[in-house]
């Protein structure tokens, strides 16, 4: 069954909760049809120059925070699971949504960190314990964890996802853990403005 999809230029991982200003008629439509239990699920395929990454969220709507007039809403919506997208339909029809054809990343949870990543998110919390910087996040086990965690963007987050192989995947993460151990090593002691979720 296809998918309903929500593009955007995020791509929350497993878990988290993001607040969502929703304003646009089709998706006012799809966020009644959550609303009123028609539809369980949605997704949130990245999108990033009007183009749409084959990699996405699940997602679930948690709560309304707010409603405002003409059908617009703030909500809080949290996700379940990764997915690749294998073709997406933007015609409007029985939905005037975008719906799609998704194939679940089921084993996301069993991703390993691989050696080298693990060595690197090492030398990464002691530097960060170096600078008095808070690190228990950092010590989640498993690749999805610390791209999370990790404190970059949705960009680098697909491109991680994106790779071939979990291989692949865990050099993405390796460039971006240096990177990230770069740039702590360079602040200033005096309380530089690097933040980790």
């Amino acid at each position: 069954m296809p998918l309903p999809l929500f593009p955007l230029r995020l791509l929350p991982m497993p878990g988290e909760t993001i607040g969502l200003h929703i304003f646009e008629e089709r998706y006012q439509v799809l966020f009644n049809d959550l609303e009123a239990m028609h539809v369980d699920e949605f997704g949130i395929p990245f999108v990033h120059d009007q183009k749409i990454w084959r990699v996405g969220a699940t997602m679930r709507l948690v709560t309304v925070q707010k409603r405002h007039s003409g059908g617009k809403r703030d909500v809080a919506v949290t996700s379940t699971g990764l997915f690749r997208l294998r073709n997406m339909d933007e015609t409007p029809g029985v939905v005037p949504y975008p719906l799609g054809e998704v194939d679940p990343i089921e084993e996301w949870a069993a991703w390993p960190l691989g050696k080298a990543c693990a060595e690197a998110r090492d030398a990464l919390i002691r530097d960060m314990k170096a600078h008095d910087m808070y690190v228990g996040n950092l010590e989640n086990q498993g690749l999805v964890r610390l791209i999370q965690h990790l404190g970059i963007d949705a960009m680098q987050r697909a491109e991680i996802l994106t790779q071939p192989t979990v291989k692949d995947m865990q050099q993405a993460l390796l460039e971006r853990i240096e990177v990230t151990r770069r740039l702590i090593q360079q602040s200033p002691l005096d309380g530089g403005s690097f933040f980790v979720n």
